[in-house]
């Protein structure tokens, strides 16, 4: 019974605060066995996620460029604004995939192979994917601004513009949206390997549990 009120509070921690959940079950290892990784794989296996996100945007970003840089100088309104906006997230996102790619082969080359600093690199990770998230979001919400804007007869500008820079909002941003929300997922997965405690807490409507193996066999307290 006394065990019960400490997993309360580690459940606290875990659920605030990333880093303190790491500490604290370093701190159980010494007691409870959790299972070894190879720290050096895990790092290059999260490079690995990055490359290939990276390469993804880079293809879509590269799709933009040739695309709507074709269909700039054949289109008229709003159609043209819309590929003129795209031209500009293509060139902004290749330059951004191009220089993250390069960044993650140098990262390669120099694996991070101590606990502390792998939880360092991923908790950053995680937390730059929500925050391009966030972002994403407020991207959606400022192309349907600007199509609500293109609609008012009194707004200054021109409405196609509006609605071409809108409608390139929605798509770009959208996009985004789904890409960050992958790559979180990804290295959210992927990260769960080097928080082994998470992976024995079970949580249910009015129940809480911990898994730790004992003597080779799981236990429940």
């Amino acid at each position: 019974m006394r065990l019960l009120p400490f997993l309360i509070c580690l459940l606290g921690l875990c659920i605030h605060s990333p880093v303190l959940a790491q500490t604290a079950a370093d701190s159980l290892a010494q007691t409870v066995p959790l299972p070894a990784i190879p720290l050096r794989n895990f790092d290059a296996e999260r490079t690995r996620l990055d490359q290939r996100g990276l390469t993804i945007l880079g293809g879509w970003a590269a799709t933009n460029l040739l695309v709507s840089g074709i269909a700039t100088g054949q289109t008229e309104g709003s159609a043209h604004y819309f590929h003129q906006m795209n031209i500009g997230w293509g060139a902004v996102n290749l330059a951004l995939a191009g220089a993250g790619y390069f960044a993650a082969r140098r990262a390669n080359r120099s694996p991070t192979t101590d606990r502390a600093g792998n939880v360092r690199i991923q908790l950053r990770t995680e937390n730059l994917y929500l925050l391009n998230a966030g972002l994403d979001v407020a991207y959606l919400a400022t192309g349907v601004y600007l199509l609500e804007k293109s609609r008012n007869p009194t707004a200054s500008g021109s409405s196609d513009r509006w609605r071409g820079y809108g409608q390139s909002l929605l798509l770009q941003g959208g996009a985004l949206l789904l890409f960050d929300g992958f790559q979180y997922a990804t290295h959210h997965r992927h990260g769960r390997k080097l928080y082994p405690l998470l992976s024995r807490i079970s949580l249910a409507p009015g129940a809480f549990a911990v898994t730790i193996p004992l003597s080779g066999r799981a236990g429940t307290q």
